[in-house]
């Protein structure tokens, strides 16, 4: 996870401040406290998860490209990130991902991801099958691949939308600790983090 927001997600946050959809961060946060929810409408989740995927395939600056080409061997997949659609159900994330080669031609791979929802929360868990639907081709080489990329789109977007609501006490961004998926939308509880044993402000003590 980059330690950076994205001007996307910063300027959406900012615009849900300007409705009064989501209150400004008004006081230092312990570790632990909870944010108020941030609540992303289904027509504006594509959108912001482009962005997330942009970021996924390792672009952290604005691009111009609309799709990136993985190479394993002599295989070689396009996969299109400016592309990247996501559909919401109750408990549910479609991530539809634009890919083509040779073999396949233009086509479209689904991962489904089943999360949490409104009424049964499970903070950041999710599940998914281990091969995505698709073009038997491309899940064979790619499968795996595509799984791990539709969840970095997925974390990338939780993740960012939860930091550009502010920092906690230390100056730390906030991070998710709770996903919620309705097709109304996602739903995203910003924390201030924990502090782990191994960071520069904690120090352990052993008994011998």
């Amino acid at each position: 996870m980059a330690e950076t927001v994205a001007p996307e997600f910063a300027r959406f946050v900012e615009s849900e401040r300007r409705a009064k959809r989501l209150p400004q961060a008004t006081r230092k946060m312990a570790e632990g406290d909870v944010f108020e929810p941030v609540f992303i409408e289904a027509g504006r989740s594509i959108e912001l998860m482009r962005v997330a995927s942009r970021r996924a395939a390792g672009f952290f600056r604005p691009t111009q490209r609309s799709e990136v080409v993985w190479v394993e061997g002599e295989n070689e997949l396009a996969v299109g990130i400016a592309g990247v659609d996501v559909k919401l159900g109750d408990g549910l994330i479609r991530v539809l991902i634009p890919v083509r080669c040779d073999q396949s031609g233009a086509a479209s791979v689904e991962v489904l991801f089943a999360t949490g929802s409104p009424t049964e929360p499970a903070g950041l868990y999710a599940a998914t099958a281990r091969r995505p639907n698709g073009p038997e081709i491309v899940i064979a080489a790619w499968g795996d691949a595509l799984v791990a990329f539709a969840w970095q789109c997925v974390l990338d977007l939780v993740t960012g939308i939860a930091a550009a609501t502010g920092k906690d006490a230390r100056g730390n961004l906030l991070v998710p600790v709770e996903l919620a998926v309705s097709a109304h939308g996602i739903q995203i509880l910003p924390m201030a983090r924990h502090r782990f044993a191994g960071s520069s402000t904690l120090k352990s003590t052993v008994k011998r």
